[in-house]
C-alpha cells in the first residue's frame, strides 16, 4: 500500500483530517484515510480525536462524504471524515447523538425555497463555528430562521451608500433572522457578542476590543452608521476571524483581538479540547509575529515603527 503522511489544514477548513498528526494516512493506491494505531495496525470502528468524530470500517478505511452506516446507526460525515454532531447539515441541524432534530432545523419564511446552493452554503458557515457554540445555541432555546422572500431588514444611508443588513437577532424572543445565508455568521457572532456576556457595561474584554477598533475598522468595513454598535463590530470581527479571508490582516493589525476573539470561541470546550486550541493558538500567534518582523524589515515600518514620510535631515536642508 502507498501511503502518504496526512497534511496539515486549517481547523476552520475541510481539506483533510489529523491536523499534522503522523498517524493519519493516506492510501493513494485506494484514495481512503486510514489512522494507524500502531505501524501496522489501522483503526476500526469509532474514533474520537481532537473533539472529532470518526468511523471506520473493519478494513480501516475512513468514512467520509455523506451518509454512512456506522455502528449500528446511520450518521452523516463531512469530506473530512468529522461525524456532523452539533452541526448543521444543509439547513437540518444534527444534535449530540448525531441524528437529526427537526425542532431546532432552520426553519423557513416566504414564498421560496431553500435552493440547494443555499443550503450547502448555510452548512459551510456554520461548520467553522464551534460544536460548543452551536450546542449552546440550542441550549438556550434560540431559533434560525431563513426569511426567502424578503430582500434585507434595514438599509440605513451610510458613508458607503445604502447599506443593506441582511440579518437581524432578537434576544428577547431568541430568533436569529437572514435574508442571505452570507449574513449568517455575523447573525450568529452578535447572538454571541450576547450570550458570553459582552454586552454587559465595562466588560473587560469587550473594553479591549474597543481600543482595536480603529485599526480594524477599515479592514471590517464597517460603515459609519455603525461606528460606535459594539453588537455590529463583534459581529464583524466574529465573521471576518471564521470566514478567514481577514484573518490573517487581524492578526497583523491587532494580534491581542486575536487572542480574544479564539478565547471566546473555545470558553464552551471541554477543558482538554480548550487546551489543545490554546496551544494550537499560540504557535498561529508566533508565526504572526515572525510575519510581522518580516514586513517590517522588507517594508522599513510596522507595528511600533512608523513610516517614514519625509526625507532625512539632510534630504531637507537642500530642498527650496
Amino acid at each position: 500500500m502507498v501511503l502518504a503522511v496526512a497534511s496539515g489544514f486549517s481547523s476552520y477548513g475541510m481539506e483533510g483530517p489529523g491536523d499534522q498528526d503522523v498517524r493519519w494516512v493516506y492510501s493513494q493506491k485506494d484514495y481512503h484515510w486510514y489512522f494507524y494505531e500502531t505501524e501496522e495496525t489501522p483503526h476500526t470502528g469509532w474514533l474520537q480525536h481532537h473533539g472529532e468524530w470518526y468511523w471506520f470500517d473493519d478494513a480501516g478505511r475512513m468514512a467520509e462524504g455523506g451518509f454512512r452506516d456506522a455502528g449500528g446507526g446511520r450518521y452523516y460525515f463531512f469530506i473530512n471524515g468529522h461525524m456532523a454532531w452539533n452541526q448543521f447539515v444543509g439547513m437540518k441541524y444534527y444534535g449530540q447523538d448525531g441524528q437529526n432534530d427537526p425542532a431546532h432545523d432552520v426553519r423557513l419564511f416566504g414564498r421560496e425555497t431553500a435552493t440547494s446552493e443555499q443550503k450547502d452554503l448555510f452548512s459551510d458557515y456554520l461548520y467553522q463555528v464551534p460544536r460548543s457554540w452551536i450546542a449552546r445555541f440550542m441550549e438556550e432555546e434560540w431559533q434560525m430562521m431563513f426569511y426567502t422572500s424578503k430582500k434585507y431588514f434595514s438599509a440605513p444611508d451610510t458613508d458607503r451608500g445604502i447599506y443593506y443588513v441582511n440579518h437581524s437577532v432578537d434576544t428577547h424572543y431568541r430568533k436569529l433572522k437572514f435574508t442571505h445565508v452570507d449574513a449568517v455568521l455575523q447573525g450568529f457572532g452578535e447572538y454571541v457578542w450576547y450570550s458570553a456576556g459582552l454586552s454587559r457595561k465595562n466588560h473587560v474584554l469587550m473594553e479591549q476590543l474597543w481600543k482595536d477598533e480603529p485599526g480594524l475598522a477599515g479592514i471590517l468595513e464597517i460603515p459609519d452608521y455603525y461606528a460606535s454598535d459594539a453588537k455590529f463590530y463583534f459581529g464583524k470581527l466574529f465573521a471576518a476571524w471564521l470566514d478567514g479571508e481577514k484573518r490573517e490582516k487581524i492578526w497583523m493589525a491587532a494580534p491581542e483581538t486575536g487572542r480574544i476573539l479564539d478565547e471566546i470561541l473555545h470558553m464552551h470546550d471541554e477543558p482538554e479540547l480548550r487546551e489543545w486550541h490554546r496551544q494550537r493558538l499560540e504557535a498561529e500567534m508566533e508565526a504572526a509575529r515572525l510575519r510581522r518582523e518580516q514586513r517590517t524589515a522588507e517594508e522599513g515600518y510596522g507595528p511600533g515603527v512608523p513610516r517614514e514620510t519625509a526625507g532625512s535631515e539632510e534630504e531637507t536642508a537642500d530642498m527650496p
